[in-house]
């Protein structure tokens, strides 16, 4: 295959995908985000919810506090939450209105307005 066409063909798959943060860790590792999601709903009247995975790939448990720097209607308030060793939480990190010319955020974007402090 030629290298244009190889090159071309690359950047339409990348296009095409969607637009998830890559694997971000907290805390040396203790805390990682395996997936930051975007829900919408479409609409004058829809909104976006964002969410993220959270996983624990030690032995023990992990106590954090996540919190959401954006600008998002119903972010979860700083609590002492616990992942269990190995476990897997999804926690919802809030919503905003749909915003004519404004989109969503998505992927890293998200991985940016999210902190995780451990205990």
């Amino acid at each position: 295959m030629p290298p244009r066409l190889a090159l071309a063909g690359l950047l339409l798959w990348a296009a095409a995908a969607p637009a998830f943060a890559q694997e971000a860790s907290y805390c040396g590792g203790a805390v990682v985000a395996e997936r930051f999601v975007t829900s919408v709903v479409p609409g004058p009247g829809g909104r976006a919810s964002y969410s993220v995975l959270l996983r624990n790939p030690r032995a023990q448990s992990q106590n954090f506090q996540l919190v959401v720097t954006g600008s998002f209607l119903g972010r979860p308030p700083p609590a002492t939450q616990t992942l269990r060793p190995g476990g897997t939480m999804n926690v919802a990190l809030g919503y905003s209105p749909n915003v004519p010319g404004v989109p969503p955020l998505r992927g890293d974007q998200l991985a940016q307005v999210t902190r995780v402090a451990c205990m």
